[in-house]
């Protein structure tokens, strides 16, 4: 609940101090007084949006902060604020915002910045702005379910069926995950195993590709190479004047001077090296054209060898060595391969029996709902007939979520929430045949309906502080009594703010604030008063007829009297 209220800069408030306690707090004053800024600016603390013209001096910033009390039973604020690491100090929780003269803004909780997200979350569990908005929840089919889960005190049990939902539904896809993996495993093993077989069976050999190579080039060329050798053996030996008779001759004619000069000697030298080089190149060749030979056979028999190697290489992209080291490496996954169908079996075994209970737990969560459908029927229809709805009739309609498939077809049939979907039907008038709460409700019938079910669950919700802004619009005469009288009982459960133009509703208020604007000749002020007994009594009789008459104060103490003693029933 709130505690206290600080603005400073803020719209046309300068300084504002403000402390709350529990029950109903009610907000009066003229139309235009500044009521709403109130509510804005706790709203704007906990995460709505900045607006231009929302400092009073644009040359400075502007300070708003909140004070709330924690309900150490409201287990989602706990886990809250656990969860964002914010420590409790003293069982309170402190929230400041601050907009910067360039309209930018910093959240703080406990002193602390955080971001925007996390603001709006805590407001989700601290406050309730009775809106519009708010209003429009109602033709929600899921916040239907929800009330009523609420109403028949089922909210224990739909949070088992949804924690064991959630089980089987992580186990249905985590077997899924397995039966995929085990499916794509069993398929690159057959793979593994087909790459294998296909390099055995050619059974390539490191450093064969190059042999290989070699041999068949020289058996390409065969032909040439022998015609080539026996040319230069007849060019060397055989033929007339030949080079090694040439040699020879050249070698004997000079040989006669070698001992008259140095450099002679050294020719005859080179020449019978070169002769005896020929000597050697010959012998070279000979052997050449022993072991060389044209062989068809053998030709075709390398180059389809070479097309398997040069394949293999290609398709593998490595070298022979690098197939030989990736076929071990597979061979090493085949043998250490396992399969994953028996932890497969087993998951499906344990779907199949939780699958049985939670079946169960569907229908007996489906049967509490619609028992409780029928009591929640009767008390919404007798709330709301105090409100000038008196020929009001609503139903609950339950229907199968047959459609729903989860993320299993082994889920069909359920959702998070269990099996039923639940649809408002309503009619307002005698003879008007019942329609979904979304086509037949008007606006008005709209805020009176949620405000009964506030009312009815008021003891069954986790305690926060609720804001009606001007609620009453619209309402008069003995519909006001009866609304003064459902916020102030929703008041016994919750603290409640409420700006309001009804008399009837200020007289039941349990703290009154009266609110005025004063206009300056620069800038115009808010000014708050909590009212005692007797300044109350004056505000009330002015909203009864807008001024302090003696029969307006009769009035108003009448209302204040009558509001005493049925809170004394």
């Amino acid at each position: 609940m709130i505690k206290s209220l600080s603005v400073e800069n803020f719209i046309i408030v300068e300084n504002l101090i403000l402390e709350f306690e529990n029950g109903l707090q009610v907000l009066t004053g003229e139309t235009g007084a500044g009521k709403s800024i109130i509510v804005g600016a706790i709203s704007l603390i906990l995460g709505s949006d900045i607006h231009t013209g929302m400092l009073l001096d644009d040359s400075l910033p502007a300070k708003l902060e909140a004070v709330f009390d924690i309900d150490n039973d409201n287990k989602q604020l706990i886990e809250l604020l656990k969860n964002n690491d914010i420590d409790l100090s003293e069982g309170e929780v402190f929230f400041a915002k601050e907009i910067g003269t360039n309209l930018r803004s910093k959240s703080y909780i406990n002193g602390r910045r955080v971001s925007k997200d996390i603001i709006k979350k805590f407001q989700n569990v601290l406050i309730d702005f009775h809106s519009q908005r708010d209003q429009q929840k109602l033709f929600d089919t899921d916040f239907q379910l929800e009330v009523l889960d609420i109403y028949g005190k089922l909210t224990k049990i739909k949070e088992l069926f949804t924690s064991k939902y959630q089980e089987i539904d992580s186990k249905i896809k985590k077997m899924k995950k397995l039966q995929k993996t085990e499916s794509e495993l069993a398929e690159k093993i057959k793979l593994y195993q087909y790459q294998i077989d296909e390099i055995e069976k050619i059974e390539p050999v490191i450093g064969e590709d190059t042999k290989l190579q070699a041999e068949m080039n020289l058996l390409t060329n065969a032909e040439d190479i022998l015609n080539i050798s026996s040319q230069l053996e007849q060019v060397i030996y055989e033929k007339e004047n030949s080079v090694y008779d040439t040699i020879s001759s050249y070698i004997s004619q000079l040989a006669k001077f070698k001992d008259d000069n140095k450099k002679i000697e050294e020719a005859v030298n080179f020449l019978q090296d070169a002769s005896a080089d020929l000597d050697n190149s010959i012998n070279s060749i000979r052997e050449v054209q022993n072991i060389i030979e044209v062989d068809s056979t053998r030709l075709e028999y390398i180059q389809g060898r070479l097309s398997l190697l040069n394949s293999l290489s290609v398709k593998y992209k490595r070298d022979i060595a690098g197939i030989l080291e990736y076929r071990n490496s597979i061979q090493q996954q085949i043998e250490s391969y396992s399969s994953g169908k028996e932890e497969i079996s087993e998951l499906n075994d344990e779907i199949i029996a939780e699958l049985i209970n939670i079946n169960s737990l569907a229908e007996e969560l489906s049967a509490k709902r619609k028992n409780a459908a029928i009591n929640f029927e009767k008390e919404i229809v007798n709330n709301i007939k105090k409100l000038a709805i008196p020929d009001a009739k609503i139903e609950f309609k339950f229907t199968d979520l047959e459609n729903s498939m989860g993320t299993s077809e082994r889920l069909s049939g359920l959702n998070e929430t269990g099996k039923d979907a639940v649809d408002i039907y309503f009619s307002a008038n005698k003879g008007v045949k019942l329609q979904p709460f979304r086509i037949a409700a008007s606006g008005g019938e709209l805020s009176r309906f949620l405000l009964a079910i506030k009312k009815i669950l008021s003891d069954r919700l986790d305690r926060r502080t609720i804001i009606f802004d001007e609620i009453d619009s619209g309402i008069g005469g003995k519909t006001s009594e009866l609304l003064a009288e459902f916020i102030h009982d929703i008041g016994k459960y919750h603290q409640v703010l409420c700006i309001s133009h009804l008399p009837q509703i200020a007289s039941y208020s349990d703290r009154h604030f009266s609110i005025e604007k004063i206009s300056g000749s620069r800038n115009s002020e808010v000014i708050v008063k909590i009212l005692d007994e007797n300044e109350r009594k004056v505000e009330i009789a002015r909203m009864l007829s807008g001024s302090e008459t003696e029969l307006a104060l009769q009035h108003a103490a009448e209302l204040i009297n009558k509001k005493l003693r049925s809170a004394n029933v």
